[in-house]
């Protein structure tokens, strides 16, 4: 559960009128981290390369902007050397206006999360890092005791809907929020689909992201072909024939 109780309901906005005064990137990043961080700790998971590309700034931007933060009392946090590699901030007391959780996160919800994380950061059509409500949204997936696998399932099907929707002259826009996968959880828990199958989806997939990340339409209509493709009626399709192979 996450705490939305405020610590102080007469003064919820403190934290912004005192960081209102830092430069006008490091109060950017501040209200972007309060937006993100969780509810029950104040913290985040991420890395300075995920925050650069969600705010859509260089990261030696954010590396100074994160500085200038830490000097300011605003957060601390903790990353290792590869701006790859995740690390942690936490908004400190004066800047945060909830209720702080006091108990302590399970080693199987932690590895979780962090798998999904994991499932999310290999597509190239879904923005990451997590927002607050992927993350709300991921700790209900595990009350439920929705298996990772199917979860992996979820995500691979939605995204070949999303590159064959783009192909086919939908917007390239990417997926914005874990709740674009529910309706085919539901799907997925309603029909099967052979393993085999996911296997090869997850081969297309890797084809269209090369495309997607060059931000052009096939000019091959041959690169799209083949499983993916025929998701976009809706439901698990049949496995491909060997011709599509």
């Amino acid at each position: 559960m996450t705490s939305r109780r405020l610590r102080n309901p007469q003064g919820w906005n403190v934290g912004f009128l005192k960081a209102i005064t830092l430069p006008d990137g490091a109060f950017k990043l501040y209200v972007w981290l309060r937006l993100n961080a969780r509810f029950d700790t104040g913290s985040l998971e991420t890395s300075q390369l995920d925050l650069a590309r969600a705010l859509k700034k260089a990261r030696g931007t954010i590396r100074t902007n994160l500085k200038t933060l830490e000097r300011a009392g605003v957060c601390r946090m903790k990353f290792p050397r590869n701006p790859h590699a995740r690390g942690s901030i936490q908004i400190m007391d004066p800047y945060w206006p909830y209720e702080r959780g006091d108990s302590p996160e399970s080693p199987e919800l932690r590895s979780y999360l962090d798998r999904i994380r994991t499932m999310v950061g290999e597509r190239a059509c879904i923005r990451c890092p997590f927002s607050m409500a992927d993350e709300v949204l991921v700790r209900q997936w595990h009350t439920r005791t929705l298996p990772v696998e199917r979860i992996g399932q979820a995500i691979l099907l939605g995204c070949a809907r999303k590159y064959v929707a783009w192909r086919n002259g939908a917007p390239r826009v990417p997926i914005g929020s874990l709740a674009y996968f529910e309706p085919i959880l539901v799907e997925l828990h309603q029909q099967q689909a052979p393993a085999e199958y996911w296997d090869y989806t997850r081969h297309r997939i890797e084809r269209m992201e090369k495309l997607w990340l060059r931000g052009k339409e096939s000019d091959d209509p041959s690169d799209l072909s083949g499983g993916a493709e025929k998701t976009q009626k809706g439901g698990i399709p049949e496995y491909g024939s060997a011709s599509d192979r």
